[in-house]
């Protein structure tokens, strides 16, 4: 009888000593990979990438690569000559990668999201659609489409939401040809939309 107790024991005590063993010792390896994966880096021709953190119309926050500059008033002029000019553009030097950040009037609720995004896709004649999602609660959608302007092919990746029931709409677009450069910048900077409660 003893000896089956102190089977039972030894048995029990080897067992817990083998749940600590893989919850204290295997996890945290685990959790370190997940870490790992997390700080992994962008880069741009060998260079890492840093992002600053705006605050956009006190609105919502948006990363930005530190190698863009803010488009100056006089520039934006020259570019945008029609009804649509973007509140705010962050560019590069040679200001053929830019990222357009557009707060309009036009009204834009979760419930009308997939009718504003049908209505967008009209105005974009002779765009190729690459990728169009919409979040299942409408609060965002994402278009992705590539078209040729009089100089060279670009990239559009344009993400919208509503803000107090106004269309916000953010497009960051570059020739096509350096689609393997920007992507996933494009896709950090996206990912870092975060709406101020």
């Amino acid at each position: 009888m003893r000896k089956k107790q102190r089977l039972i024991i030894c048995s029990g005590l080897i067992l817990l000593l083998a749940l600590f063993l893989f919850f204290f010792l295997l996890y945290p390896q685990k959790n370190d990979k997940k870490d790992q994966k997390k700080e992994e880096k962008i880069t741009l021709n060998g260079e890492t990438v840093v992002f600053k953190k705006y605050r956009i119309n006190k609105q919502f926050y948006l990363e930005v690569p530190e190698v863009f500059v803010e488009m100056s008033d006089e520039e934006v002029n020259k570019r945008y000559t029609n009804d649509f000019k973007p509140g705010l553009i962050f560019t590069n030097d040679a200001m053929d990668i830019n990222l357009l950040v557009h707060a309009s009037n036009d009204h834009l609720t979760m419930d009308t999201m997939p009718t504003f995004i049908e209505d967008y896709k009209k105005t974009l004649q002779g765009a190729n659609i690459t990728k169009e999602e919409l979040k299942k609660d409408g609060s965002m959608a994402r278009l992705d489409y590539i078209i040729q302007n009089d100089v060279t092919e670009e990239s559009h990746h344009v993400i919208f939401f509503p803000i107090l029931e106004k269309a916000i709409m953010i497009d960051f677009k570059y020739p096509s040809k350096d689609r393997e450069d920007w992507d996933q910048i494009c896709e950090y900077t996206f990912n870092s939309i975060e709406k101020i409660k």
